[in-house]
């Protein structure tokens, strides 16, 4: 690799990447489901809630919320319920399993942050 950073080149790796993503980059290249996922950490996994509270509760807008929710059932990181009108953080899931402890394992090395929910 050479020292000088060539755009070009960048730039095709970026389109390559993003036309055959891998599994992380699949699940984070849209920055509202980061969102969701940092909201879905936050909350009570037997908390069930729609589409709207979802979205109120991420910070992002329902539209954004309604773009990604299959792919987060798909994955197993939400799971439906009352027919696919509410949802729930799916910790039986391995994917749901993954994430909460990748989450566990960052904020133990004191990356973590103060509840963006509390008044304080």
């Amino acid at each position: 690799m050479s020292s000088e950073p060539n755009h070009v080149s960048d730039r095709s790796m970026r389109e390559k990447r993003l036309a055959y993503p891998s599994g992380w980059l699949y699940l984070c290249q849209h920055e509202s489901v980061h969102f969701i996922i940092d909201a879905l950490l936050q909350v009570d996994p037997k908390k069930e809630f729609n589409k709207t509270e979802l979205a109120e509760f991420a910070g992002i807008s329902a539209q954004s919320v309604r773009r990604h929710i299959d792919k987060l059932v798909e994955l197993g990181v939400v799971a439906e319920t009352a027919g696919g009108k509410r949802y729930h953080y799916n910790l039986e899931s391995e994917v749901g399993q993954l994430i909460a402890e990748l989450n566990g394992e960052i904020n133990a090395i004191g990356a973590g942050r103060a509840d963006p929910t509390s008044d304080e």
